[in-house]
C-alpha cells in the first residue's frame, strides 16, 4: 500500500553547540563529568541579581566545581527580552553557546565578564553582537571560530530552544540556584547578596546531607 509523502521538508534541527549536556544539549555544564553532585543554576543574561550572585559568591560556587566536588549544570532563560524589550538575552545566551563550544572554561570565561559587565536591564547593549564581541575580547576570548559564530547568530535557533526548556522547567524566577533538591540561596529577605561564605557554607551543608 502506498502512501502519500508530504513535498514540505523536515524541520531543520539547531545546531547544538559542543561540550554541552542534557536532553538535545540545552543545558552548559561546567566541571567534572560523571557521578558528581550537580548544583543547577538557572539565570538570565539581561538579571541585575543574577550579575550580583556572581559577582559576591560566583569564585566561591566554581571553587567546588574545580576542586571537584560537584558539577554546576546552567539553564538559561530569556524572559527579560519580553518584559524589557529588545533582545540581549537570547544574544548573549546565543554567544554563550559560541564559547562552550570552545571549552567550558571559555563559556565560564565569557559568563563572569558577561555578569561583570552587564548593562542595566533596561539598555539592550547585549542584544549587539559587536557589544559582546567586545565584553569577550576584554577577558581573553578572541579565536576566530568564536567570534564568526557569535557574528553570524550560529547558535541563535540552539539558544532560543534553551529559553523555551528554561519555560518548561517550573522555575519562575532567576537567580534559582538548587542542589538536588535543596535551594541554595543567594539574597537575604531585603534583597541584598549574602556573603560568599554565607552562601559556601549552604552548599557544603547541602553536600553533607
Amino acid at each position: 500500500m502506498s502512501q502519500q509523502t508530504s513535498s514540505q521538508p523536515l524541520p531543520q534541527q539547531p545546531l547544538v553547540p559542543a561540550h554541552t549536556t542534557g536532553e538535545s544539549g540545552l543545558v552548559i555544564p561546567y566541571g567534572e563529568a560523571g557521578d558528581l553532585p550537580v548544583l543547577s543554576l538557572y539565570e538570565d543574561f539581561r538579571c541585575p541579581y543574577c550579575a550580583a550572585l556572581e559577582q559576591t559568591s560566583g569564585q566561591v560556587v566554581r571553587g567546588f566545581a574545580d576542586a571537584g566536588r560537584l558539577r554546576l549544570e546552567y539553564h538559561f532563560a530569556a524572559f527579560l527580552d519580553g518584559m524589557l524589550g529588545g533582545r540581549g538575552s537570547a544574544t548573549a545566551l546565543s554567544a554563550a553557546g559560541a564559547a562552550v563550544n570552545e571549552s567550558q572554561a571559555d563559556f565560564k570565561t565569557l559568563h563572569e565578564a558577561l555578569y561583570a559587565q552587564q548593562p542595566d536591564e533596561s539598555v539592550d547593549s547585549y542584544g549587539d553582537p559587536a557589544v559582546l564581541l567586545r565584553v569577550a575580547e576584554s577577558a581573553g576570548l578572541t579565536a576566530p571560530a568564536f567570534r564568526e559564530a557569535v557574528t553570524s547568530g550560529t547558535y541563535a535557533p540552539w539558544a532560543a530552544s534553551v529559553a523555551e526548556a528554561f519555560g518548561r522547567s517550573g522555575v519562575r524566577g532567576t537567580p534559582t540556584v538548587r542542589l538536588g533538591d535543596v535551594s541554595i540561596h543567594g539574597f537575604d529577605r531585603t534583597g541584598r547578596p549574602l556573603p560568599a561564605t554565607e552562601v559556601g557554607n549552604q552548599i557544603e551543608a547541602a553536600l553533607a546531607q
